[in-house]
């Protein structure tokens, strides 16, 4: 009865799709099916009695194939499970293997190896992972675009940043520049490169009221004219009620001129110094009557913080607007379920604002909390920001001034001089020219 238990069960191993080796302790092949034979192209007549290390001496490229059967010997109690290329002689294959100690009445008397051929399904999940990663890429181009492409004023940012970017990484792979704590192998460059393309994902969530203000006032200065060309009307009803004479109003248009002048001038300059600030206060204490008798002051409260901003465009609070564009990137991509190879896609993408010394946002980090991909990233979009050619509100900085702005960052402890180092020897921008 027990043989022929044994040889129903030899007759299963020896028709198994997968292949079984049976080994002595010692690692000698004891037996070998046809699918075994079949997978790893040899004859069994040819492995049989041999130990496994000689059987596979030839080709370095079958170690781990061999540290399998030392993984057991090592650990007995376990099983092993191990995917492991595996090199014929004439092609790779990529096998699941499952080792494990074979007990008899108790006793350990051998090392069975249970051995599948996944090559084909591991050829078609690379293909898989590659149509996915094809389709992420498409679907993260598409949601650049379509950021740049909402304003005007920053049609070409991302892609500029993408093709620089891109030209830096092959600089430092071409030169064997090393600095920074910058490394990057295949996956880490896409993972960067998909980042830049979505660093600013969440200006979709910004209004372009604020993301496209040109100037201190933005769409308000329409309401200051219009408030003005009220005033006019106004003076002139009352020239012809008699309540105003013809000398007075004079006075009157000459001044809202001026007036009017003065605010183009102060809305649209670089800098409000304090000439300007002081016309700003005078123009603020000025009212006019309306029909009912009512007082109204000639600049609203928020005209009136518009026009006293020193430097940029932005209020306090419209600037609190714009920066949330960075938490927002983070949340939003928070919700994709990336790959593994690029995990670090959302914290890199909404750190882009962050500075070495912690004045950055949304998260005011600094030093070693800051990977130096992010740094790079900062370098970019702060060098792409300053040179490009594309903004209706300022005219392009040129490279060399561009770089004794960052420097002067640098100097100052928000970016990283190391890699604007490599980046200034790289010429990398050159790539968008």
């Amino acid at each position: 009865m027990v043989k022929n238990y044994e040889h129903v069960l030899e007759g299963i191993i020896q028709g198994m799709s997968d292949g079984v080796i049976i080994l002595s302790l010692d690692g000698k092949v004891q037996y070998t099916n046809p699918a075994a034979a079949s997978i790893l192209d040899i004859e069994p007549d040819d492995l049989n009695q041999q130990s496994m290390a000689m059987a596979f001496y030839e080709y370095e490229e079958n170690d781990r194939f061999n540290q399998t059967i030392l993984n057991v010997l090592y650990n007995p109690d376990q099983r092993h499970y191990d995917l492991v290329p595996y090199y014929t002689g004439s092609e790779f294959r990529q096998l699941n293997v499952m080792t494990s100690i074979l007990n008899v009445d108790g006793t350990k008397s051998g090392i069975i190896m249970v051995i599948c051929d996944i090559t084909e399904l591991a050829s078609l999940k690379i293909r898989y992972t590659e149509q996915v990663t094809a389709l992420l890429d498409s679907l993260v181009k598409s949601f650049s675009t379509a950021i740049d492409e909402r304003s005007s004023y920053t049609a070409n940012h991302t892609r500029n940043m993408v093709r620089i970017g891109t030209a830096f990484i092959d600089w430092l792979e071409r030169s064997g520049e090393t600095g920074g704590g910058l490394h990057f192998d295949e996956d880490k460059k896409k993972s960067f490169l998909m980042s830049v393309w979505l660093h600013d994902i969440g200006k979709l969530t910004i209004p372009l009221g604020v993301m496209d203000k040109a100037t201190r006032l933005g769409d308000r200065l329409g309401n200051i004219e219009q408030r003005l060309d009220r005033i006019h009307l106004l003076d002139r009803i009352a020239v012809l009620d008699g309540s105003l004479d013809e000398e007075a109003y004079r006075e009157r248009e000459a001044q809202r001129e001026c007036l009017l002048e003065d605010v183009y001038r102060i809305n649209s300059t670089g800098f409000v110094g304090d000439d300007e600030l002081k016309r700003v206060n005078e123009i603020s204490e000025l009212s006019y009557i309306e029909e009912d008798g009512s007082e109204h002051p000639v600049l609203t409260d928020e005209e009136l913080r518009c026009l006293q901003i020193r430097k940029g465009t932005l209020t306090d609070d419209e600037r609190s607007i714009m920066q949330s564009h960075a938490d927002k990137t983070r949340r939003i991509l928070e919700n994709v379920e990336f790959p593994d190879a690029f995990a670090d896609v959302p914290e890199w993408a909404a750190r882009h604002h962050e500075m070495i010394n912690g004045c950055g946002y949304p998260d005011n980090i600094k030093s070693d909390e800051i990977p130096p991909e992010v740094r790079l990233l900062t370098i970019l979009d702060i060098f792409e920001a300053l040179t490009a050619q594309d903004r209706p509100y300022k005219k392009p900085i040129p490279p060399e001034r561009s770089f004794e702005i960052l420097y002067s960052m640098a100097d100052e402890g928000c970016i990283d001089k190391d890699i604007l180092d490599l980046f200034k020897r790289s010429r990398a921008w050159e790539s968008c020219n």
